[in-house]
């Protein structure tokens, strides 16, 4: 199958690929691998997409899972051609639409759209290969708060099993985990979610190997003869089926025993499968056939086991593979072993960026680096301040100490101020998911995004060491060691400095500080940009006091924000009504400033009954003359100051039956 290209046309997605973002000109497998230390330049790794997107307004997606490749214009470059083995028929979609956003909408409403997250799953998810006991699990858990960094899940690598052989266990290695449904309860008491890894392999020293292969639950042979994986990297093992109904129900019994025990949330690791030899059959075919359709129908089990039998609560799974559509069964994927280098660290945008346009928005990485490489302080700082700027932030890794409070400072309080600076933004990040689950759209986005065909958009569009995160904030990673200043490409428009609140004017390149503290972020003018009081756990997250700020420009005389909020842990939150939706809409003219505040939907348990917001209105040059709420003079703020070019703070309470509200602000 082929399509004619045009010339300057740019084409994404693809999946994860560590190259970059504007993949035309490229041969890509459709082949899940992982790739070990991988770094910068690597074709093909654990997440493979058949969709391409198109700059020109369309995006294909080819309904089939067996190996195969995308030829994006490398053997003739007006060309893009699909070609997949064994195929007797295909079928593919066309997907058309004027942006982007329309593109990815219909192709989720295809394939299926992302469930809400738990709230929790965008807190600091701390996790290392690996916590061996229960003892130093606790005592990850109690230094983090100790340090004062926010933590809202622990991560357990296999160790909570045993050894590399036990994998296929399932079940605890007790005398290093005596009392895990008494630790993971007293975890969760303070704020912490624990997750759990597994691997589809059952080891043939594991305790489970007699079952899983006389009840016909692994891959076999040509002849139905169970398969031994004998490369496998930890030893001989066997590889579950996960397309036999009676593999699939086998492993669910054991993540329902580990869920009743207190599980928050698993890891499906080696989904690809890692290791695949291409003389096994499954039950739906031969590997290089199914391969592809392996870790999909792994994540399945969990999604259609929780909607059967917990339909309230909301699924985290934590996966290194998957498919076109994963994304309708709450995977959360992130991008391999990576090596622990700045080659390795500059990878992750295209990668993270490349699985966004392919419906999936939850790409992420083993921040800090996973693999290989040496201690870095200043790399584990740059890449856990990108991480706090992205859809997941989870530090992870081994052979160097991936928790922050092991860095000396000034590293330590750079992370930690990195880290609490995500958790203010929560409502912002939240209301992103929202819009995820909505509408497909990504949480992190291209710089093209948004921008109207054209010269811009080909300009911006294979920008590949900085992003959108949502539509109102641009993210500039420092990705080079020793850089304190760097370059920044700004789409049409101002754009304003989130920390100084200087306006810089976009369709050009501005050069930027990038002090160790801090990277470039900036706010798009026009937006309201919602953020919350600091807590050390979702857990104690509330939104009974707002802090909205509200980037008034000429420029854009209208503009408006819809904020989602619930109870962060309801399945049922969007479906059944049980939300609130706060809207902000905002009017600026030459000696007037507008904002109306309104509220809807049915509301949830434990909402606050009254609100406050502060609304802060950055670049004000001198006070208002006067300020009406509800057409009535504000009262004056105790300790409010108004200091030019910097941050004028205007302090409103009210109870949401008030709502709507109208706030005036005169020159």
């Amino acid at each position: 199958m082929s399509f004619r290209l045009r010339p300057g046309e740019q084409l994404y997605g693809t999946g994860a690929r560590a190259l970059p973002l504007d993949r035309r000109g490229r041969r890509l497998e459709l082949y899940n691998q992982a790739r070990y230390a991988y770094q910068n330049g690597t074709e093909n790794l654990n997440l493979t997409l058949p969709v391409v997107v198109s700059s020109r307004g369309y995006a294909v997606f080819i309904d089939n899972h067996t190996a195969g490749y995308l030829d994006l214009g490398a053997t003739n470059k007006s060309v893009l051609e699909y070609g997949g083995e064994g195929l007797r028929n295909l079928g593919y979609f066309l997907v058309t639409g004027d942006s982007y956003a329309t593109i990815l909408d219909r192709y989720t409403a295809l394939t299926g759209r992302q469930p809400l997250p738990p709230r929790w799953a965008l807190g600091l998810i701390q996790s290392r290969f690996g916590y061996r006991s229960q003892a130093e699990t606790e005592a990850v858990a109690q230094r983090m708060r100790r340090e004062g960094f926010p933590l809202d899940a622990l991560v357990l690598d296999l160790y909570w099993f045993g050894t590399t052989k036990d994998q296929g266990n399932l079940d605890w290695n007790y005398p290093k985990f005596p009392k895990p449904a008494a630790m993971m309860r007293n975890l969760d008491s303070v704020g912490v979610k624990t997750i759990l890894i597994s691997e589809p392999y059952v080891m043939r020293a594991s305790r489970n190997d007699s079952v899983v292969r006389t009840q016909g639950l692994v891959g076999t042979d040509s002849v139905g003869r169970p398969f031994t994986v004998a490369s496998f990297w930890a030893g001989p093992a066997s590889l579950l089926d996960m397309f036999k109904p009676s593999a699939r129900q086998w492993l669910w019994s054991y993540y329902k025993k580990r869920k009743t025990e207190g599980v928050g949330g698993w890891w499906s690791d080696l989904g690809e499968p890692e290791n695949h030899p291409v003389e096994m059959h499954h039950v739906t075919g031969p590997t290089r056939q199914v391969h592809n359709a392996y870790g999909q129908a792994w994540a399945s089990i969990l999604a259609e086991k929780y909607a059967q039998e917990y339909p309230q609560e909301r699924l985290f799974n934590l996966a290194r593979s998957g498919w076109a559509g994963m994304q309708r069964n709450s995977v959360f994927p992130w991008s391999g072993d990576i090596n622990r280098s700045w080659s390795g660290f500059q990878a992750q945008i295209p990668i993270m960026l490349g699985v966004s346009m392919g419906g999936v928005g939850y790409m992420h990485s083993d921040a800090g680096g996973f693999c290989v490489g040496p201690i870095d302080p200043e790399l584990y700082t740059r890449w856990l301040q990108m991480a706090s700027l992205c859809p997941i932030m989870r530090p992870h890794g081994e052979g160097v100490p991936p928790e922050p409070y092991y860095y000396p400072e000034p590293y330590k309080s750079i992370v930690r101020n990195a880290a609490r600076q995500r958790y203010e933004l929560l409502p912002y990040l939240y209301t992103l998911a929202w819009q995820n689950a909505q509408t497909g759209a990504p949480l992190a986005r291209p710089m093209n995004y948004e921008a109207a065909p054209g010269l811009d958009n080909e300009q911006l569009g294979n920008v590949n060491d900085q992003y959108l995160l949502g539509p109102n904030l641009l993210v500039a990673p420092v990705v080079q060691p020793g850089q304190r200043r760097r370059n920044v490409l700004l789409p049409v428009g101002n754009w304003i400095d989130f920390h100084s609140h200087e306006t810089l004017a976009g369709g050009k390149i501005a050069g930027r500080s990038a002090p160790l503290e801090r990277v470039p972020l900036l706010v798009k003018a026009g937006a309201f940009l919602p953020l919350a009081p600091y807590v050390n756990t979702t857990a104690r997250y509330h939104t009974d006091t707002l802090r909205v700020r509200f980037y008034a420009d000429y420029g854009v005389p209208e503009s408006s924000f819809t904020l989602y909020e619930d109870d962060g842990k309801s399945a049922q939150a969007m479906d059944g009504g049980q939300f609130q939706l706060l809207s902000f809409a905002g009017t600026t003219a030459a000696n007037q400033t507008e904002i109306q505040v309104s509220a809807s939907g049915q509301g949830y348990a434990k909402m606050p009954p009254s609100r406050v917001i502060e609304l802060l209105i950055p670049r004000v040059a001198a006070a208002p003359t006067a300020v009406l709420v509800a057409g009535q003079p504000a009262p004056p703020i105790p300790g409010a100051t108004i200091l030019p070019n910097k941050l004028c703070m205007c302090v409103f309470a009210f109870k949401i039956s008030r709502l709507p509200l109208l706030f005036r602000a005169f020159a």
